[in-house]
């Protein structure tokens, strides 16, 4: 389990700063749907997008990939605040070397030093230009803020992918 606090948090504080190894929690689905790659059953190329602490469960998915030795086409576009906020940065570099997957990270406040990009948000040309095309059929599974995942999910509509591929998982508010 990946947990980002914010100080403002509705859950993250508790769970950083209170609960202890051995406390009892009640576990409950995700918001949206369920977040699973089964690599026996979908051969198509997969797309994941991820927002901040998003990542997580998309995690499973890559290591599932290297796990089973599939070589299905992986691509993860992944959006954090700065540098200092992306999870798993060794390890995707280790999956990234292992062939067949490529990840893209892009920041909204603060680039790394040296870096020719511009802090911004994902939007619709990020999309356009860093996703798995519509036309190769992709599975898109998209996991993040609310806000996030639906205006990634309402951008991905707009460029043509099918709405039965994308699978979403969102956190926080949900209206």
């Amino acid at each position: 389990m990946t947990v980002e606090r914010f100080a403002d948090g509705e859950v993250s504080p508790y769970l950083v700063d209170v609960i202890e190894i051995g406390d009892a929690v009640e576990v409950r689905g995700p918001v949206g749907g369920w977040l699973v790659w089964r690599p026996d059953a979908d051969p198509q190329p997969v797309q994941l997008i991820a927002g901040g602490s998003g990542v997580a469960p998309l995690m499973s998915m890559l290591r599932t990939r290297q796990a089973t030795g599939s070589t299905v086409p992986f691509r993860l576009l992944y959006g954090v605040t700065d540098p200092d906020r992306a999870y798993y940065g060794d390890e995707l570099a280790r999956i990234v070397a292992g062939g067949g997957v490529t990840v893209d990270l892009r920041y909204s406040r603060r680039v790394p030093e040296g870096s020719p990009l511009q802090p911004r948000r994902l939007g619709r040309d990020d999309l356009a230009e860093l996703v798995v095309p519509p036309a190769d059929d992709p599975s898109v599974f998209v996991c993040g803020p609310t806000g996030f995942v639906e205006a990634v999910a309402d951008a991905l509509l707009a460029l043509g992918h099918q709405e039965h591929r994308i699978r979403t998982e969102r956190f926080g508010p949900t209206g």
